[in-house]
């Protein structure tokens, strides 16, 4: 990734209309903890355990790859998970390119979900 991660122009949401001059700009640090977070909490994993990589793609874009645990119900509960997990890495992918692109202004392009070991989603008591 490019150290100016995302460059914007420095007039938009200026107050009263005015123009300020200069960038804003996200460093990569920034975008990489941003999508371990989105992505955390789009596939239920603990963020601990979430993994980012962000590049740009070379046409502005933004490419994420997330390594991830599956979140799978406790076991002998005869609890079914409530989708399939392809259904549950579409949706996350969907939702992550949504959330990124919401936080950071920068369109992307591309979400990789790779599901390298399982997490039970142990149910929290509330007191």
């Amino acid at each position: 990734m490019t150290p100016a991660a995302v460059a914007v122009s420095g007039d938009r949401g200026a107050p009263d209309g005015q123009r300020v001059p200069g960038y804003d700009r996200i460093g990569a640090a920034a975008l990489v903890h941003t999508a371990q977070a989105v992505a955390a909490e789009a596939l239920r994993a603990p963020v601990r355990e979430v993994r980012a990589h962000v590049a740009d793609d070379g046409r502005g874009a933004l490419a994420v790859e997330v390594t991830a645990p599956l979140t799978v119900p406790v076991l002998g509960r005869h609890a079914v998970p409530d989708e399939p997990v392809l259904a549950t890495a579409h949706r996350a992918r969907a939702t992550i390119a949504e959330r990124i692109a919401t936080i950071t202004g920068r369109q992307v392009q591309r979400v990789t979900i790779t599901f390298a070991s399982s997490v039970v989603d142990v149910p929290r008591r509330v007191r």
